[in-house]
């Protein structure tokens, strides 16, 4: 069976989305993460936003939104071997070089353990609400050569619509040569970015055979860019509610801010996966017993994913270590 590895969302902008809000602080961060190097989990994730959505505007407490780069520096200094990703950077929402120096910064005091997955936002409102104006999809084909061309080279310039910057030293580079950065979300117009400029893919909760017939649209087009798909890491993320029984899993997976965050971006970043009711939202997921989700797994093994991350399910951080506890001596054996 081909290799598998396996990450954790960590909640860095999760709280209120995914998590109950207040579940986000700096001991649920450094707990999740900590227990996930463990565990010999291979790498955590967490995300970023800058304010609260439209459809949590009305939550009480606010949800804490803790800035993800800095984050990931806090946790690297805590841990030794455990990669640390973001899942994801909204481009449109930063400043390209001083995103660039955070980054090549990040991989260095980490000694080579730091993925930069980037993404145009979930969240439209989220870029309008900063002022934004104009393309998502061109700011983050822009903010890909750039940031490319800031980490390999002396003296860059770059000219576009969106990013100019002229004669930039950008020192120290990044560790890992080449730098790996990843591209997140499921429109297939990121599959000609991939090919193009990153080393891996962030789908999200996308069915087996969907997801195979992506991965052959992107190995022809890396085989156009003379690239080949062992050269990209298709890294996927998707919720998990593990129980001994079904019954269980789904009646954890439902109640949970999980399922609504979800449900919020059925017509948007999730458009394309036909996500109308309950049921099909919970089948997107993994939801169920070690032997149900041993099944999943290994359906997304023979579609091509190379990494699964989960954002484990729980009202409370033991709850979520119970539960990455309970897939590590449950169903990690196995792969």
């Amino acid at each position: 069976m081909k290799k598998i590895r396996f990450g954790v969302g960590i909640p860095t902008s999760r709280d209120g989305l995914m998590y109950p809000p207040g579940f986000c602080n700096k001991d649920s961060l450094v707990k999740i993460t900590m227990l996930a190097e463990e565990l010999e989990f291979d790498s955590v994730w967490g995300n970023d936003h800058v304010t609260t959505q439209h459809y949590l505007k009305n939550v009480k407490p606010k949800p804490n939104y803790y800035e993800v780069m800095t984050s990931l520096s806090y946790l690297a200094a805590k841990t030794q071997r455990i990669r640390l990703g973001t899942g994801v950077v909204p481009f449109p929402l930063r400043n390209c070089i001083s995103l660039a120096k955070e980054a090549a910064t990040l991989d260095n005091l980490s000694d080579g353990r730091f993925v930069l997955g980037l993404g145009i936002g979930a969240y439209r409102e989220e870029f309008e609400s900063i002022g934004g104006r104009g393309s998502r999809g061109q700011i983050l084909d822009e903010g890909l050569r750039a940031l490319n061309l800031l980490f390999s080279k002396d003296n860059a310039t770059f000219e576009g619509k969106y990013i100019r910057f002229k004669q930039i030293d950008l020192n120290p580079k990044p560790v890992q040569k080449p730098f790996p950065i990843y591209v997140g979300g499921n429109a297939h117009e990121h599959l000609v970015r991939i090919s193009k400029y990153a080393r891996g893919w962030l789908p999200a909760i996308m069915p087996p055979d969907k997801l195979h017939d992506n991965l052959r649209e992107l190995a022809m087009l890396l085989r156009q860019a003379g690239r080949t798909m062992d050269e990209v890491d298709i890294a996927m993320e998707s919720a998990m509610a593990l129980s001994s029984s079904y019954e269980e899993a789904k009646r954890i997976f439902v109640k949970s801010p999980m399922y609504n965050h979800i449900a919020s971006l059925t017509r948007s970043t999730l458009k394309d996966l036909n996500l109308s009711d309950e049921d099909s939202i919970v089948k997107s997921n993994f939801v169920g017993t070690p032997e149900q989700i041993s099944e999943f797994i290994d359906a997304y093994i023979k579609a091509g994913v190379t990494t699964l991350w989960f954002d484990f399910i729980g009202n409370a951080v033991d709850e979520v270590c119970n539960m990455m506890k309970y897939f590590a001596e449950e169903i990690v054996p196995s792969f």
